[in-house]
């Protein structure tokens, strides 16, 4: 009876665990397989290269990524991360959308990560507890999409600095 009242109230405990981590993680943390809490540079695919990244910092740089689409418009995926070896995390997610309708990308974006905090001149900002999302037009009809885990405020507020292309 005992083993029984035992095994009962572990699966229970461990049913619980399963819920926990579930709600956990109802807020991305990235897209599609990309992901900043977990993806490291062996992770990345395509071709990636050392790079000098803006604060100074070594780090590596990703791309030819497999495509992905944003609001029905085909998205090109580049990948930055805190260094240059294999272990190095994910400190940005870039989805370069040429030809880009900014409703139908800031459409996308709100679908997964509600209504920015921050908005005007064309840009958009959200937050959630793993990362920063960053919708910013860019030159031509372009735009780009960035995501950035929290630890990198530091490059979110320098690009919010920027002044809007024109």
């Amino acid at each position: 009876m005992r083993a029984r009242g035992a095994a009962a109230a572990l699966a229970a405990a461990l049913a619980m665990g399963a819920a926990a981590c579930k709600a956990e993680r109802s807020e991305p943390a990235g897209v599609a397989n990309w992901d900043v809490t977990r993806t490291r540079l062996e992770d990345a695919t395509g071709h990636c290269e050392p790079t000098d990244l803006p604060d100074g910092r070594k780090g590596t740089w990703c791309f030819l990524q497999p495509p992905l689409t944003v609001g029905g418009q085909a998205a090109e995926v580049d990948l930055y991360f805190g260094g240059t070896q294999p272990t190095s995390p994910l400190i940005e997610l870039q989805l370069k959308v040429h030809a880009c309708d900014q409703e139908k990308a800031d459409a996308w974006v709100r679908s997964s990560f509600g209504a920015p905090y921050a908005f005007g001149a064309g840009r958009a900002f959200w937050k959630n507890r793993y990362l920063y999302v960053a919708l910013i037009p860019a030159e031509g009809s372009r735009c780009l999409i960035r995501f950035f885990p929290l630890s990198e405020q530091k490059e979110l507020e320098r690009i919010q600095a920027e002044p809007a292309p024109r």
